[in-house]
């Protein structure tokens, strides 16, 4: 069983409108859309302010740390986020076209592409985090 199709009648309903795109204003549906993008930026933004803040009070080699790993972490969240809005617009095309089965397969596969690139970047941390420290100058590593 899909999980669409497992969806009550008045909960697919609201897959089958489109009260937002073809009745409100292209600025109302950018501010409405946008914010939410907008404020996950933001905690990120401030939890990056924070995590160094606390650190650098503790010790100056953990900011040192933070700031040469910081990197690799801007590129995992990018990759994250990049596959997760690619697979929510194919979801959402999908759903739209009224095609739930196929809507459910990409959100299957989306879960999958999540795992196969957690367990990547797991390889990729184990192998080469290492040297990319000491190029980055950092000793000790």
């Amino acid at each position: 069983m899909t999980v669409l199709k497992s969806l009550k009648k008045e909960e697919q309903k609201m897959f089958d409108t489109n009260e937002l795109f073809g009745k409100e204003k292209i600025g109302k549906i950018l501010i409405k859309l946008s914010l939410p993008v907008m404020l996950a930026q933001l905690i990120q933004a401030l939890y990056n302010i924070v995590d160094s803040f606390f650190v650098g009070r503790y010790s100056g080699f953990g900011l040192t740390a933070l700031s040469i790993i910081y990197p690799i972490q801007l590129l995992m969240i990018a990759f994250a986020v990049g596959t997760g809005v690619g697979i929510n617009s194919l979801v959402s095309r999908r759903l739209g076209a009224k095609k739930y089965d196929e809507a459910d397969s990409a959100a299957t596969h989306g879960i999958l592409l999540s795992v196969f690139s957690w367990i990547v970047f797991l390889i990729i941390s184990l192998t080469a985090v290492k040297p990319f420290v000491k190029m980055m100058g950092a000793s000790g590593a």
